[in-house]
């Protein structure tokens, strides 16, 4: 197990580093919130920063972006706008939903005169500036500037002469796209810094698995009978734990793979550019694996404890038989058993284990539990096959497994009898059958059903 623990333990502790370079500063600047006071800065010294921006002057507005695979629906749009004060110009990018106020702006600087004189006060409330938040980036794509340049130019472009001409001339250009922080939009930035504190959630737990200690020997094999008898069934109990283990880390590493590759293949699917697809779609795969796989390596480190199971075993006998003299009495009598008197039924989530002494039958579980059958009070032992069929949200699954209960001289008629144990196979169930037959002797046509 320690193995698997080591390995989630690093993935996380790379997943922290990834989402900390990717996302880190981004982050902290969307957490600080914008700069709000430029104090005159060239855009070429505002880049990279996260700064509160107000449009004042749009001249033309064009389709950024449409939808994967649906050329007809827009996905976000473009503004060119005039800075005076620096004399230069910036694109501004966003969602076509939330286009309203920079078109409301846009058509009211391009009325005529005597139209905006018409408008009166409503024509002043019409000019107010558009606030846009986001990181302030260098375009450097050539096709990005020439379509800048293009639009500028066109007929549905408010820009005047002059202003086209300083646009020719314009050294850099530079971009805010709303609501993005280095590339990456501020969903994705929140859904970053969630898969960096699982990430960490993880570490931390596989730590703290790695480094503790493992309680002690449930039994010392020697002191009471009943002390060596919980002992002994370390034999047949820690190799199906090792095989549940290494089964339990292998499905952890197949969770969390598989988290992964499906929510990769959806970000592709869809169309997404990589940033957009390892912030978003991938932090969501690794963060959902991570988790669901240290879950499951806790649990399989919960359910295949050899220690565990075997105090719960003490635990589950003194249910069964609260005096220490009698206790002591069973153990012995089940220690002297021959191998003969063994049944063994295993499976990968669940094993029994039987032992049939002279009077007491003992009945193992690889859930921790054991069942203990008085031969001495039994007054009717019969079985039963059961099977049938379960739904769960709409998938039914079949069911088969043999039942054998035994009913106590004096005791209540219960239908479920007063102890019963389940076999999964018809030959385990068979074998044990045919031991007790054995056991009862002389007994077993008048106690044992058909």
């Amino acid at each position: 197990m320690k193995k698997w623990y080591s390995g989630m333990a690093a993935l996380a502790l790379l997943t922290m580093i990834f989402y900390g370079v990717l996302a880190g500063k981004p982050f902290l600047q969307m957490a600080a919130g914008p700069q709000e006071e430029l104090g005159g800065r060239g855009f070429e010294q505002l880049e990279g920063e996260y700064i509160a921006y107000e449009v004042t002057h749009p001249v033309v507005s064009y389709v950024e972006e449409y939808y994967s695979g649906d050329s007809e629906r827009i996905s976000k749009m473009a503004y060119v706008t005039y800075d005076e004060e620096r004399q230069a110009f910036l694109k501004i990018v966003m969602p076509d939903r939330k286009t309203g106020d920079m078109d409301r702006l846009l058509n009211a600087l391009n009325r005529s005169e005597e139209l905006k004189a018409s408008w009166g006060d409503r024509q002043a409330e019409e000019e107010r500036p558009v606030p846009v938040n986001g990181s302030l980036t260098e375009i450097t794509d050539a096709d990005e500037i020439r379509e800048i340049l293009e639009a500028m130019t066109g007929s549905e472009s408010a820009s005047t002469a002059e202003m086209n001409a300083l646009a020719q001339a314009q050294p850099g250009w530079y971009r805010i796209e709303l609501g993005y922080i280095g590339g990456i939009s501020g969903a994705n930035l929140s859904i970053c810094a969630v898969a960096a504190g699982a990430a960490l959630l993880v570490l931390l737990i596989c730590l703290f698995s790695l480094g503790s200690k493992k309680g002690g020997r449930a039994g010392r094999g020697h002191g009471s009978a009943k002390e060596q008898l919980l002992e002994k069934q370390r034999a047949w109990l820690e190799p199906w734990c090792i095989q549940g283990s290494k089964r339990r880390g292998r499905q952890s590493v197949l969770y969390l793979l598989t988290a992964a590759a499906v929510m990769l293949v959806l970000g592709l699917a869809v169309g997404f550019d990589w940033k957009m697809i390892l912030a978003c779609h991938l932090a969501i795969g690794l963060t959902a694996g991570e988790l669901t796989g240290v879950a499951v390596l806790a649990g399989g480190r919960a359910a295949f404890s050899p220690d565990k199971l075997i105090r719960m075993f003490g635990k589950s006998l003194e249910k069964y038989i609260p005096s220490q003299e009698e206790q002591e009495a069973l153990a012995e009598e089940i220690l002297a058993a021959e191998a003969e008197w063994n049944v063994l039924e295993k499976g990968k989530e669940e094993i029994l284990y039987g032992i049939l002494g002279s009077r007491y039958w003992v009945v193992f579980s690889g859930k921790g539990n054991l069942t203990v059958m008085d031969a001495e009070r039994m007054e009717k032992l019969e079985t039963e096959t059961i099977s049938g069929q379960i739904r769960v949200n709409n998938v039914r699954t079949n069911y088969l497994y043999y039942n054998v209960r035994a009913f106590y001289q004096g005791s209540r008629a219960k239908k479920s009898g007063d102890v019963s144990v389940n076999f999964n196979k018809e030959d385990t169930a068979g074998r044990f059958m045919m031991l007790a037959r054995k056991r009862l002797g002389e007994r077993a046509d008048e106690i044992i059903q058909p």
